[in-house]
């Protein structure tokens, strides 16, 4: 697939924000978090305050990417309001260095700023696909995208390990979400200049009247149920893989590592299924890819009854290479089949539900673990239990009824359209 311009414009952006998702959000903020918090905070204190403060980040954020949908559409304002709330991300991020002494409270409020702008910026850069891809390249552009943001944050990661090492806190913190900030800021300066908006909207709707659209709409509202049932399985997942460590005894350093691995398999594999999809249909890859977690599940029951702990450790690794072959993928082309089955001009609002969908929610998996808990002490099989939401996700996904790929067309770039 030949990539234009305005394409590999859309698609740095992916690197771009990877640098806050896994510098930031994953290792760097809550780590300074804890360092903030020394003596005024206990270990679990500091660990409910931050799940408390993402939790409600993402609700915010779901709140505003549906409530200014309809108004993006309409006013062909996507690109603005990635570019709003990258602005947003990368301040609140540069506000950890001027925290002045131990405020863990100020830690808190920046982080939760950070996060609302990241899952704003990300919805709204989702909904820009319809507009820069025909259909028949959708899989593999959202495919790249994922692939690079994989990339991406690897390699701003690597930039922040040689500060970590020679500084001390809280300079080594000060050094990674400099990185960071900078890596964000400028992989969003080609989407600024070259990414234009397309099909645009006509008509004035709000929050009810979005709603209302998705429930007439039962293909769209069925791969919403499809998607979030096997999507929340998948965040489950990765929620519980540092409690699992834990148990498992796997240093902080290993954890670190298989993190740092699991980037590097999911590169690849990210395109691999991007290339697949062209071949076997977006949809029979996202299948492929809920069979993994399935069998993810199956291991993971398999370690709660195995007795030896080097062995358990070992299944844990596997498990944990498993999910980067295809996180990436089934994230990917989830985005491009519901691109697939969506009127253009509505791409912001619905776009917004999907991101509320996916990136905001593990309620499912969550209930499962805490209940396998209660009843048999083995958090794990609370993961066994995952095995029922991604069956259905799969039944379901396999009764949406995709279009076919359309021939190409370059619709008009609408006047006036400057960043």
């Amino acid at each position: 697939m030949k990539i234009s311009k305005e394409q590999l414009s859309w698609l740095l952006y992916d690197p771009a924000n990877a640098a806050y998702a896994l510098i930031v959000r994953t290792v760097f903020a809550p780590l300074f978090l804890g360092y903030c918090a020394g003596g005024i905070y206990t270990e679990s204190q500091v660990t409910s305050r931050w799940s408390i403060c993402a939790s409600v980040a993402g609700i915010v954020a779901g709140i505003i990417s549906v409530l200014c949908g309809p108004w993006a559409d309409r006013n062909n304002k996507k690109r603005f309001m990635v570019l709003a709330a990258t602005l947003t991300g990368v301040l609140s991020t540069v506000g950890f260095i001027l925290i002045p002494g131990k405020m863990p409270l100020a830690v808190l409020i920046l982080s939760f700023t950070g996060l609302m702008s990241y899952m704003i910026a990300n919805s709204f850069y989702d909904s820009l696909l319809p507009g820069i891809a025909t259909v028949q390249e959708r899989d593999a552009l959202s495919a790249a995208g994922y692939a690079w943001g994989y990339a991406g944050g690897v390699g701003s990661f690597l930039l922040c390990l040689l500060p970590v090492f020679l500084l001390k806190a809280p300079w080594s913190f000060y050094c990674a979400f400099a990185i960071a900030a900078l890596w964000w800021t400028l992989g969003t300066v080609p989407l600024c200049k070259n990414v234009r908006e397309r099909a645009a909207g006509t008509e004035t709707r709000n929050l009810a009247e979005t709603f209302r659209y998705i429930f007439k709409n039962k293909n769209i509202l069925i791969f919403l149920i499809s998607y979030f049932l096997y999507i929340d399985g998948v965040g489950t997942i990765l929620l519980a893989a540092t409690p699992l460590a834990d148990g498992l005894q796997i240093s902080a350093a290993n954890l670190l590592i298989t993190i740092l691995a699991l980037q590097f398999i999911g590169l690849p594999c990210t395109i691999v299924y991007g290339k697949l999809a062209k071949r076997f249909s977006g949809r029979t890859m996202i299948i492929s890819a809920v069979a993994v977690y399935i069998l993810i599940a199956l291991l993971v029951t398999t370690m709660s009854f195995c007795p030896s702990l080097k062995l358990r450790q070992i299944i844990f690794i596997i498990c944990a290479a498993l999910i980067g072959t295809s996180q990436g993928g089934i994230q990917s082309l989830s985005r491009s089949l519901f691109s697939r089955i969506i009127p253009a001009d509505r791409a912001a609002e619905l776009f917004a539900v999907y991101n509320i969908f996916g990136k905001f929610t593990t309620i499912v998996g969550p209930l499962f673990i805490l209940l396998a808990t209660a009843v048999t002490g083995k958090a794990e099989l609370g993961i066994t239990m995952l095995m029922i939401p991604f069956i259905l996700g799969a039944l379901l996904l396999l009764k949406v009824d995709i279009p076919p790929a359309s021939p190409e067309y370059k619709p008009q770039i609408p006047e006036n359209d400057q960043c």
